[in-house]
């Protein structure tokens, strides 16, 4: 909420900014009234002195001295207007684009019932519009955190607008690619398990959020793709070259930051990233299961079918050998 103070000050500058804006008016409106009769009286008065005195004559020169003087003094009204209405606009523009402070009424019944659980994490005494849309990013990254399958973060420092574009439309169409604020992504971060690729969130980054397993070879060829022909390591060494911060810079940037998977929550370093480009889905894994499955019960089956083939041919011999040598129970052949 807006304290009284806060509010009187508000007026007291917008007051000032509308009188200064007025006072602009007003000098622009005198300037050109001053300029209006003074050249009314010289189109009058002009002909009959201009014939009648030459240029050395002290009339001339003082009749024109005192039209420099009038134009002097229009042009100084009207820099002086001028400055006073920049002035103006300056304090009017500053006043929208403050941070002002936003109120919403409550009853003594909501305050009555707030309880510590349902203060929100983000809660100030005075929160700004601005304050308010970063908070409401930073829970919107949180809830796509909550259903991504595979988070990679591609820095975008020293590539060009249109190669960027380009860059983005390289992407499945099924995952997200945004461009966002390094402190904002670490705090939708916090708590969470994807925590430990934020101590890596470094430079401008481009985040893609992968739903599903089934997007992420397409992936990773677009990032190996964006890589190769803009030669993203080139560019950011030369760029770090260009500015000369090689040697002051804390950290190494790279064309692909990282990336980190749900239920694994390893971090892949960006050089590791190209050899999951053939990272099997689930589909593909249970159809694998299956296949081997299919395969052990086969197997399984054949040898349990042929086991008592084995026994029957054996048991038929020894009768046959038994039979041979006189005695009539298999016993008395195999002890």
């Amino acid at each position: 909420f807006c304290s009284e103070r806060q509010d009187a000050i508000a007026k007291m500058q917008q007051g000032f900014a509308t009188c200064l804006v007025a006072a602009a008016v007003t000098a622009s409106y005198f300037s050109r009234q001053h300029a209006f009769l003074v050249g009314s009286a010289q189109q009058q008065t002009g002909r009959t002195w201009t014939a009648r005195s030459s240029v050395n004559s002290p009339t001339a020169s003082l009749r024109g001295g005192a039209r420099r003087v009038s134009s002097q003094y229009s042009k100084d009204v009207s820099l002086v207007g001028c400055g006073a209405l920049l002035a103006g606009i300056m304090m009017l523009s500053r006043r929208r684009t403050k941070q002002s402070s936003t109120a919403r009424h409550v009853t003594l019944e909501e305050i009555g019932n707030i309880t510590l659980e349902k203060v929100p994490a983000f809660w100030r005494p005075v929160m700004s519009c601005a304050r308010a849309r970063r908070y409401a990013l930073t829970k919107a990254i949180g809830r796509e955190l909550e259903s991504t399958f595979f988070l990679m973060a591609i820095n975008k420092d020293f590539i060009k607008s249109k190669d960027y574009k380009a860059a983005v439309k390289m992407f499945p169409t099924s995952v997200k690619v945004r461009c966002l604020r390094n402190n904002l992504v670490k705090k939708a971060m916090e708590g969470t398990d994807w925590w430990p690729i934020a101590e890596r969130l470094r430079g401008s980054n481009v985040y893609v959020f992968v739903k599903k397993d089934a997007d992420l070879k397409a992936t990773i060829e677009a990032a190996i793709k964006m890589d190769k022909r803009y030669k993203r390591a080139d560019a950011i060494a030369a760029g770090i070259e260009k500015l000369g911060s090689a040697a002051t810079m804390k950290f190494q940037l790279k064309p692909i930051v990282g990336g980190i998977m749900a239920d694994e929550w390893n971090v892949i370093e960006g050089e590791d990233i190209p050899k999951f480009k053939d990272f099997p889905t689930k589909t593909e894994l249970i159809g694998r299961i299956a296949g081997s499955i299919k395969q052990v019960t086969t197997k399984v089956a054949k040898g349990v079918k042929q086991v008592p083939q084995k026994i029957a041919i054996g048991i038929k011999k020894t009768v046959e050998k038994g039979e041979e040598d006189g005695k009539s129970v298999v016993g008395d052949v195999t002890p």
